[in-house]
């Protein structure tokens, strides 16, 4: 497993997390990661996204835990970043434990928020919330 990454890296996870973890660790590197995207309820809806990649073939799974996510099952990122969904910003591809933390503090109305690990121009905090038009967004 060593050879996978760059030597510096593996002692460093040796040291913190031991042999065992270490090597799930670096095998989880080398695994093609999951194509997932979050849906902009701002400017679409679950469904019409679904249609849309429906059409352009593009198969997809939902995921059980939050509704406005998909699983990309037939496409890679740079074929999602072709499309006019994409372009217009009603779709963000997202990991699924990016998505966690909001639905976890669940922000209100009114509120002020801080998204200090915010995409610049694109995905936020609130916006997968449908809470933008309401609160303060700062993202830095």
């Amino acid at each position: 497993m060593q050879d996978k990454i760059l030597k510096f890296l593996y002692e460093m996870l040796i040291e913190q997390y031991g042999n065992e973890l270490t090597n799930k660790i670096i095998d989880g590197y080398s695994k093609e990661r999951l194509v997932t995207l979050r849906v902009n309820t701002i400017k679409t809806n679950v469904d019409d996204i679904k249609k849309k990649l429906t059409e352009a073939g593009i198969t997809y799974r939902d995921v059980s835990w939050y509704k406005n996510a998909l699983i990309i099952e037939n496409a890679k990122e740079y074929d999602i970043r072709k499309l006019e969904m994409y372009e217009n910003g009603e779709i963000y591809l997202q990991s699924l434990s990016s998505m966690i933390p909001p639905i976890i503090l669940s922000p209100r109305e009114k509120e002020n928020i801080l998204d200090m690990a915010s995409a610049p121009r694109r995905k936020n905090y609130a916006d997968g919330n449908g809470v933008s038009k309401q609160s303060n967004d700062y993202s830095l």
